[in-house]
């Protein structure tokens, strides 16, 4: 690893160096242009580039983008609003409305991020990981997917390596000048999306940190320290003054935190937001969540209710921020508003991502990990407050992010940085192993090493985790399954969610046999029962002798309610007829030992839950 000046001296005399990195970001540029025309080629014209779905972000952005432009734009700032208070609405303006510009726009903004990637590990590593790190940044299939879409993803990597370079520059060059810039920058990225708050406690201690080293005196780095943080308020009043004029309460200037966090953090949520190989559409909105909706609109906020969640059971809020933490690094790219690999994803209608192979962050995640752990040593070793810096930026992105829900378009801005610690530890193992052939296996045990786990975590981490020691930590932290005893009936289930769940599927036959226990559960309840079938028609059933018959209203995933009386927490139900083709359904990543197949202990739980109190139900 080259030292600070060096480097530094390196790069400003490096004319072949920033025309390399300036050949890197004209290809990144024509990529993206590649990309924008490929898929928006897809079905005439008529696709999410440019007519995207009424129930996408992408449709809601972009109108009111239009409606910000025209002037008529009213009502509180739901969404964080620079993407679409500002930038969309200067492209509209300059540009006559159209939709081409923002997408040339952005590309030359992801353009400029491999750039700065490439400067930014310059300046930490040496030329070789600058031009590694530009281009994965420029090359990366999701930086790629994102850039066509009216989504303020491209616009939020930049803003990040933008607000990374400079703090960068600050601490090298420390004067208050640099650190305002720093400040009017860290409160665009914020106001762009919020999770960035989470960086201003580490660049406030690289400020104090770095002043030191310059040796300017207390006054000074108070007067830094103030001016950085007045940019960063300054940036966000206009946003935060309009909020609380419309809402008549104080209010920052967004107003979407509550619902973005109880979607990650109710006792029902998954840990991403859909799985892996669907195609774009909707995350899973579990009943929890609703509720906690319900109560924040009552005056309980959800941060309120998080904690209240985590001091009744603090062992299950922890185990789902560790499964959060863990899909974070999963090298799949989990779709929301579009999908890269699942069916009808950007990689089926592009040949530059599907081919685009070292694109993809099996590749970028791995090499990007181990570089964060060997940057973490130097820090440690050298005291480098820019280093210290690199890994505290990925830290709080991580944490910031799976502390509310894991999605591809929300990994994404931090995909530069990431590149920019690849390219440290690519060009650090290049360097040692020509330099020091005598120490090429401990370079191996090491560097390799840790090089395969950081492999073995992006790829298999969370499936491993998911598939051998969700059920236990389950029944570890939840030994009462899943409780909700908020916001209405109280209820309890011992299955977990659907998304990146264990639902399997058991064809239903006559005469099966369920049983289900819910422990320490004696007097009567409703009982809601979620199965599948393939067509509409009346379902026969015999619950503890009793015969119930209910209606499948429609072929799918199908949910009924029936009255039942447990006895000692037990009920069994037998099936006596159904329609068409049906299938029982039942969660293998939960394991109580409480249900039971034709007498039989089921490996998994079956997808009942329990209300208490129910209304009369015939």
């Amino acid at each position: 690893m080259a030292s600070r000046g060096g480097t530094a001296a390196g790069i400003r005399s490096g004319r072949g160096f920033l025309l390399m990195l300036g050949v890197i970001a004209g290809c990144a540029f024509l990529l993206r242009l590649g990309v924008w025309a490929e898929l928006g080629a897809v079905n005439g014209g008529r696709n999410s580039v440019y007519a995207p779905s009424v129930l996408t972000d992408l449709a809601t952005y972009m109108k009111l983008g239009r409606e910000m432009a025209a002037g008529e734009y009213t009502g509180p700032f739901y969404y964080q609003p620079f993407y679409y208070a500002v930038f969309l609405p200067g492209c509209y303006l300059l540009s006559g409305g159209s939709i081409g510009f923002v997408i040339f726009v952005q590309s030359l903004l992801g353009a400029a991020t491999s750039y700065l990637a490439g400067l930014a590990s310059a300046r930490l590593f040496g030329k070789t990981a600058g031009c590694i790190a530009a281009v994965f940044t420029a090359i990366s299939t999701p930086l790629l997917l994102n850039t066509p879409y009216h989504q303020n993803e491209t616009l939020q990597t930049f803003n990040l390596m933008l607000l990374f370079y400079l703090a960068l520059r600050a601490c090298e060059c420390w004067n208050l000048k640099r650190w305002a810039a720093v400040g009017a920058v860290t409160g665009i990225a914020i106001l762009t999306r919020g999770n960035i708050n989470f960086f201003l406690p580490g660049l406030l201690a690289a400020l104090i940190w770095a002043g030191r080293q310059h040796k300017a005196g207390p006054g000074r780095i108070a007067a830094a320290a103030g001016l950085f943080a007045a940019m960063v308020l300054l940036v966000q009043l206009p946003f935060a003054l309009h909020n609380t004029r419309v809402t008549g309460k104080l209010s920052g200037p967004s107003t979407a935190a509550d619902a973005v966090l109880a979607l990650g953090n109710s006792p029902e949520a998954p840990a991403g937001g859909r799985d892996p190989e669907l195609p774009a559409g909707p995350m899973e909105y579990p009943e929890a969540y609703g509720r906690m909706m319900n109560r924040a609109e009552n005056g309980v906020g959800v941060p309120a209710q998080m904690f209240e969640w985590m001091r009744r059971e603090p062992a299950a809020f922890f185990e789902l921020q560790l499964r959060k933490l863990l899909l974070f690094w999963d090298w799949r790219e989990i779709p929301n508003n579009v999908s890269l690999l699942g069916p009808g994803g950007g990689a089926e209608s592009s040949l530059i991502l599907r081919w685009l192979l070292p694109g993809r962050s099996l590749v970028l995640l791995p090499l990007g990990l181990a570089g964060l752990v060997l940057a973490a040593v130097r820090a440690y070793r050298r005291r480098d407050v820019r280093l210290w810096l690199l890994v505290y930026c990925a830290a709080a992105y991580w944490a910031a992010t799976a502390l509310f829900y894991i999605l591809s378009r929300f990994r994404a801005p931090i995909l530069p940085l990431v590149a920019v610690a690849a390219g440290g530890f690519a060009s650090w193992f290049l360097r040692r192993w020509r330099r020091s052939p005598e120490r090429r296996r401990q370079l191996l045990l090491c560097g390799g090493g840790g090089l395969v786990a950081a492999f073995w975590l992006v790829s298999s981490g969370y499936e491993f985790y998911r598939n051998n020691l969700e059920a236990a930590l389950a029944r570890f932290c939840r030994p009462d399954g899943t409780v909700v005893a908020f916001g209405g009936t109280p209820y309890r289930l011992d299955y977990g969610p659907m998304t990146f769940g264990g639902w399997s599927e058991i064809e239903m036959r006559r005469g099966q046999k369920l049983a289900k226990r819910f422990p320490d559960f004696d007097k009567p309840g409703e009982a809601e029962w979620t199965l599948l079938a393939d067509s509409a028609g009346r379902l026969r059933f015999r619950v503890n002798g009793r015969t119930v018959t209910r209606a499948v209203e429609h072929p799918g995933l199908v949910k009924l309610r029936f009255p039942v009386m447990p006895e000692s927490g037990l009920f069994r139900l037998e099936i006596v007829d159904f329609p068409g083709k049906c299938s029982l359904l039942f969660d293998r990543q939960r394991n109580y030992g409480r249900s039971e197949l034709d007498g039989a202990p089921l490996d998994g739980e079956w997808l009942f839950r329990l209300y208490d109190s129910p209304d009369p139900v015939k």
